[in-house]
């Protein structure tokens, strides 16, 4: 029998990893710059909504403000043109004030007064015009409300009949969303006149 050879017991070589560890950290670091993109991008998206809407805000406020001057403007000409018309129109009943009207031809009627009784939420003072035609019903126009102060300000752009074809301003109390015939005793009272 031959001598046994002698062989030292090999160590198990310890296996290489599958994926190596620069490529875990590779990995680890791409997903990390992912995320902080991802933050990144909802930050930003964020900051582009709040700014959007506070631009649309300001736009807002700039149409409401467009808006306000010229009603301004309009009520400055009706009050001061020439050609502009001024109507009285007494209370009916002595214990309230006086509304003052002003018809331009162009720009429309402004009615004001101050100390006006308050309605009640659901009613609403409207304004009438009263044809010079017999027997024609009056025409109705807007409703309006007195602050909470009794100043009356109501801008009619656009009446519902000319100057010309109009004998009188009346306002009654009406329904908040206004009547299509008065359905109250006329509260105000004003002739127009001819010229």
């Amino acid at each position: 029998m031959g001598s046994a050879e002698n062989k030292s017991p090999s160590r198990p070589s310890s296996p290489k990893p599958l994926i190596p560890f620069w490529l875990w950290a590779a990995v680890a670091a791409a997903l990390l710059f992912a995320s902080y993109n991802a933050y990144e991008s909802r930050s930003v998206r964020k900051s582009i909504r709040q700014t959007q809407l506070a631009l649309d805000e300001q736009v807002e406020l700039q149409k409401r403000s467009a808006q306000d001057l010229a009603l301004a403007r309009r009520e400055a000409i009706i009050l001061t043109d020439p050609r502009s018309v001024k109507i009285a129109m007494p209370a009916a009943q002595k214990a309230l004030p006086a509304l003052q009207a002003t018809w331009h031809g162009a720009f429309g009627i402004l009615i004001s007064g101050e100390n006006l009784p308050t309605t009640r939420e659901n009613r609403a003072f409207q304004l009438w015009l009263i044809p010079k035609t017999a027997g024609a019903k009056p025409i109705p126009s807007l409703t309006l409300r007195a602050d909470a102060d009794g100043k009356f300000h109501m801008l009619v752009q656009d009446p519902p009949d000319s100057r010309g074809n109009t004998k009188a301003l009346a306002v009654t109390e009406e329904p908040a969303g206004g009547s299509p015939q008065p359905t109250t005793v006329l509260m105000w009272l004003g002739a127009v006149p001819s010229r």
